[in-house]
């Protein structure tokens, strides 16, 4: 029964991306808004920073998770809280920490667009690329991710 609400919640994951993707895609209207639409997420066996494989699915514990990620070479960072359940994401939020007036639009951009790309995905598939017109902060926010996969994995 496990195995099914597993797979029940794979399937349901997959049908909300592939309806975000659809959705970003159908508001591109020229090659210069493309900058500001979210792209689809990555996901992978492998963490790109680390090199190190992901943990199983269904060994993190249920529960509220906090941490901040680091990206860029100006000690930029982002906070990102995610609620856990049965390995899925089942909330997130996004703090930006951004003083810089460009950093921080960037930031407030990719905060309101993140939870709908993640929110109902596995945490091992919910590494994200470039979002809401930011290639930067992304890489924070899967730094945070990593960090939180460790803290759920222990």
């Amino acid at each position: 029964m496990r195995a099914l609400n597993r797979l029940n919640k794979k399937v349901t994951a997959a049908a909300l991306v592939g309806v975000s993707a659809a959705a970003a895609l159908a508001g591109c209207s020229s090659p210069d808004e493309a900058s500001t639409t979210s792209s689809p997420l990555t996901s992978s066996s492998a963490s790109p920073e680390t090199g190190a494989p992901s943990t199983a699915e269904g060994d993190y514990a249920d529960g509220k998770y906090r941490a901040d990620g680091e990206y860029g070479t100006q000690d930029s960072s982002i906070g990102v809280s995610l609620t856990l359940d049965n390995g899925v994401i089942t909330e997130a939020d996004i703090e930006p920490h951004a003083t810089n007036e460009t950093s921080r639009d960037y930031q407030e951009r990719f905060a309101e667009a993140a939870p709908d790309l993640v929110v109902g995905r596995d945490v091992d598939d919910a590494n994200l690329d470039r979002v809401a017109g930011s290639s930067g902060t992304p890489d924070g926010f899967n730094d945070a991710l990593r960090k939180i996969r460790e803290e759920a994995s222990r």
